[in-house]
């Protein structure tokens, strides 16, 4: 590339493009349950999104039922969805006969 590329300047043809903040994710389809990982790029500050189960929940799972991972813990109280299976399809939150789950 020096050949053809020989000054800083000229090199700069070879920057495809520059992230300089934002955010994303990506989720591996090779496990089951399927894992969800969030990143942050530069100073971008990060946001919590997602459903979460509050104080009102009654145990009743209704929500761990309609889950396509089966990703709420049963085990802690109060009751917990584990955030890197979550798909945020919202299924918990639709059933959920309290509104003991939050969208956030």
């Amino acid at each position: 590339m020096l050949a053809i590329y020989p000054t800083v300047e000229s090199r700069n043809a070879l920057t495809v493009f520059q992230i300089y903040e934002g955010t994303g994710e990506w989720f591996d389809l090779s496990k089951k349950p399927i894992e969800r990982f969030s990143f942050q790029i530069g100073s971008y500050e990060e946001t919590i999104h997602g459903y979460f189960v509050n104080e009102q929940c009654i145990n009743c799972k209704l929500c761990y039922s309609k889950c396509p991972q089966k990703c709420i813990d049963y085990s802690t109280t109060p009751v917990q969805i584990i955030q890197k299976n979550c798909l945020h399809c919202g299924n918990c939150y639709e059933v959920c006969p309290v509104r003991a789950i939050e969208k956030r």
